[in-house]
């Protein structure tokens, strides 16, 4: 209710402040000394969010690329081979007051707004009224602030959204996300695990959180395939997850003895380097099927026709990976509740298969 009143104020505040400094569109800066991006939503668009900025990185290889991320998703960010620099933004007004100041003596010469939080809209604004290029659905009723809109309604891919915006920036065609795994976080991982180097192993992401569960696999799903994967093949199953995917992992574990079960044991930064080691991974739509995608380790994504391939699938296969998508029934159900379930294991097992063949 509060955040309801400090918006609806908030909007028809800068609605004034427009009418005496409006949000120009003039012509955008050839040759930029300096690019600020905001980036300051979810762990996955975070990663989708990578792919835009690599675009603006190659178009303008010696401009300063600052991106203005989440105060929780810096680490995503860290991983980027391109950023120079990261400034953590929160609601709080204070941090809001820090980026302001940062850029008070001299504000940046282009202004990008990807995945980006209502409080972030302003803010772009008043850096650079006159080069600020986002999405008008991401800023949705601040979308009056942008000095250069970009309409994305017509094109859902998370990725290409915020490239299209890149685009209109100058940016050039990459070929998708890109999260860049630091080798001392390769050799802190197999210290702390040294089972790890025993066999070849394979990742499996038990799950997402709880607020939109409908989009993962059964536990009777995986304790299936995992015995399936260890009757065929010399790979190890190991198992991630959160909080929110210790009880799956729990009972995926207790069915399946020689899994490795590292849900809630591991880090971001941990569980990147671990599918960086994969032979593959799978995985419903979860963060850390993004951060497969990213990586370029080879990943079975098993996606629910409500969060379909057109969505958030890969853009570029050429590390390996595979789709297997729930079918659109004639009728949608009013719940999507173990929906998951109907997701051919035939398929899976036939996806399975391709991956491992094709890496040998």
């Amino acid at each position: 209710m509060w955040n309801d009143i400090t918006q609806f104020l908030n909007r028809w505040f800068y609605r004034g402040v427009v009418l005496f400094f409006p949000a120009e569109g003039k012509p955008l800066p050839a040759d930029p000394h300096s690019i600020l991006i905001f980036s300051s939503t979810g762990i996955g668009d975070a990663l989708a969010d990578s792919a835009a900025i690599e675009s603006l990185h190659r178009a303008y290889p010696a401009a300063k690329i600052i991106v203005c991320s989440h105060h929780r998703r810096r680490s995503v960010v860290s991983h980027h081979p391109h950023v120079d620099e990261i400034i953590p933004l929160s609601k709080s007004p204070l941090s809001q007051l820090r980026l302001l100041k940062r850029f008070w003596r001299q504000r940046p010469d282009l202004v990008i707004g990807l995945h980006l939080n209502a409080e972030a809209v302003p803010l772009g604004y008043l850096l650079n009224r006159r080069a600020f290029v986002g999405s008008q659905e991401e800023c949705r009723a601040m979308a009056f602030l942008l000095s250069h809109p970009v309409m994305t309604r017509n094109e859902p891919h998370i990725v290409k959204t915020g490239l299209k915006v890149a685009e209109r920036a100058g940016g050039v065609p990459v070929k998708g996300m890109i999260y860049q795994v630091k080798p001392e976080e390769v050799i802190a991982l197999r210290q702390r695990f040294p089972q790890l180097l025993a066999k070849p192993y394979l990742v499996m992401q038990t799950g997402g959180g709880k607020t939109r569960a409908w989009r993962d696999w059964p536990i009777e799903r995986y304790v299936e395939a995992i015995q399936w994967i260890e009757a065929h093949y010399p790979h190890r199953v190991i198992l991630t997850g959160g909080h929110d995917n210790r009880e799956a992992g729990q009972a995926i574990a207790a069915a399946c003895p020689n899994v490795i079960n590292l849900v809630e044991q591991t880090t971001l930064e941990e569980t990147a380097s671990l599918l960086d080691g994969a032979t593959l991974l799978v995985s419903t739509d979860t963060g850390v099927m993004h951060l497969g995608f990213a990586i370029g380790c080879p990943t079975l994504a098993l996606l629910h026709y409500e969060s379909p391939a057109a969505v958030c699938g890969p853009l570029d296969f050429s590390p390996g990976h595979e789709i297997v998508e729930l079918p659109r029934p004639e009728v949608v159900p009013a719940s999507h509740e173990k929906e998951m379930a109907l997701i051919p294991m035939d398929a899976v097992r036939a996806a399975l298969v391709r991956m491992l063949h094709h890496l040998d």
